[in-house]
């Protein structure tokens, strides 16, 4: 019988790298979705993805069954997004005076946007215009299905707070959609099969 992610994370803590080669197994495609959506490059990406899977392995130590193994992996992944986006804004302000708030604000992006329905695109280009904490909320909810309480414990916040936050930041998707569309009928298409048009895009993002 297959083990669960949490007994894979707690032999892998004991010692047992089967353990942790499975778990990097399971979790090597959701995570390089999580950077193939943010950055263009598929070799930057899989580097993202190793040293996610670096921290874990300097954390374990430290990993105490508060979370699970998903949101742990997904909690390291954020901070070390965090820091990429934060070396590109301090490269990007010796250029010139800027304000980074967005994957789109600091000129970077996925590969794979040309090859996706408009509907997928116009989708991708809002989540881009996100301050970076509400596209990774609304995408590991998209995409990743975690619940309110999991992103809890990703944004290492209380569960009302991630609950605000993620109201806010539909919010902002649809305001930002509202100014990507065309017409208001296109922005109730684009909201209505918003559901269908991220799932698509779960799929895309594939290494």
């Amino acid at each position: 019988m297959a083990r669960s992610d949490q007994e894979l994370l707690e032999a892998w803590r004991d010692g047992e790298r089967e353990a942790g080669s499975e778990l990097i197994s399971r979790y090597f495609r959701p995570l390089y979705r999580f950077f193939a959506s943010k950055v263009a490059s598929p070799g930057e990406v899989e580097d993202l993805v190793q040293r996610t899977f670096t921290g874990a392995v300097e954390s374990l130590e430290r990993f105490r069954g508060q979370a699970s193994a998903r949101t742990w992996l997904f909690a390291i992944a954020r901070n070390i997004l965090k820091q990429w986006f934060e070396r590109r804004a301090r490269a990007r302000a010796r250029e010139g005076p800027a304000i980074e708030r967005s994957i789109a604000d600091l000129g970077a992006g996925p590969n794979t946007v040309l090859q996706l329905r408009r509907e997928q695109r116009l989708l991708v280009a809002a989540l881009q215009r996100l301050p970076l904490d509400a596209q990774v909320l609304l995408e590991l909810v998209y995409w990743e299905r975690l619940k309110a309480r999991e992103l809890a414990e990703v944004f290492d916040a209380p569960e009302g707070t991630i609950r605000t936050r993620l109201r806010k930041a539909k919010q902002e998707l649809r305001g930002t959609l509202d100014e990507l569309t065309r017409t208001a009928e296109e922005l109730e298409m684009t909201m209505k099969g918003l559901e269908t048009w991220a799932g698509e895009l779960r799929d895309a993002w594939r290494r």
